[in-house]
């Protein structure tokens, strides 16, 4: 289902957190009330780079994993804080504005005194997960469970195909919170590809939320986001206000449904 009310990346802490029943400190956005009664407990984030609205409607009718969580579940619209990465990211794990977390480079994230939802989560005993380049996963050494850094030199196929095997392996491990974080669109971007790389990024995506949708079982909300639109090259998108996919969707597998580790 396709919804186009103003919502917001500022509203995913406040909906995982009321999900989790973990207090924000603060926070400039507001819980997603078209989740309640889902039933779900944990959440998974998970981020891909470049995942904007018009562009995730462009690739749709090829995505056909994304299409299947969309149609079981939500399609929202949703206004990017800012077009670069780690700002955006700051937010979507926040709830703040980027000028209240003060967040804008990979140095100001890790001096930052300003707590991310998995440290807020992981604080209140919640076993939490974090899968991301591994500048960014750094961030987290000593404040949370599970952490899987991944080296962003290597060709984006191989990042995301890593990304998904430790997305699939740390939801094993039962997290109450998973953030995952993909970059082939944005990567290939970058790189100079034509469309049909960009593309073919979006489709090995698609591919593995197909398999972490699979294996996180139906009281997981996974919110699947874009941190900006696409910033750069001919598909450049810069006017305001920017808007990114957010999709709201329940984890497939049945609680109890045996799996290679047991019911």
């Amino acid at each position: 289902m396709f919804m186009t009310p103003p919502f917001s990346q500022l509203d995913i802490a406040p909906t995982a957190a009321r999900l989790l029943g973990v207090d924000l400190p603060a926070s400039d956005g507001q819980p997603i009330d078209l989740v309640e009664g889902w039933g779900c407990r944990n959440a998974a984030i998970i981020i891909v780079d470049s995942l904007g609205y018009d562009l995730m409607l462009y690739l749709l009718p090829r995505m056909k994993n994304t299409a299947r969580l969309i149609d079981d579940g939500l399609l929202l619209q949703a206004r990017a804080v800012s077009n670069h990465t780690t700002p955006a990211i700051a937010s979507i794990l926040s709830g703040l504005l980027p000028e209240h977390h003060q967040i804008f480079d990979k140095e100001g994230a890790k001096s930052s005194s300003i707590p991310s939802l998995p440290e807020i989560a992981s604080a209140a005993g919640l076993k939490s997960a974090v899968i991301m380049e591994s500048n960014g996963a750094e961030v987290y050494e000593g404040l949370i469970e599970i952490i899987h850094g991944i080296s962003d030199r290597i060709p984006p196929e191989e990042f995301d195909q890593k990304a998904c095997q430790m997305t699939v392996q740390s939801l094993r491990e039962n997290p109450r919170l998973l953030v995952s974080y993909f970059i082939g669109i944005d990567k290939s971007v970058h790189l100079g590809r034509e469309w049909a790389g960009i593309r073919n990024a979006a489709l090995n995506i698609d591919r593995f939320l197909g398999e972490i949708a699979e294996e996180a079982d139906e009281k997981t909300l996974l919110m699947i986001c874009g941190d900006h639109p696409i910033h750069a090259g001919p598909l450049k998108r810069s006017f305001e206000p920017l808007r990114v996919a957010l999709i709201l969707a329940r984890g497939r597998r049945k609680r109890g449904q045996m799996d290679e580790n047991g019911p």
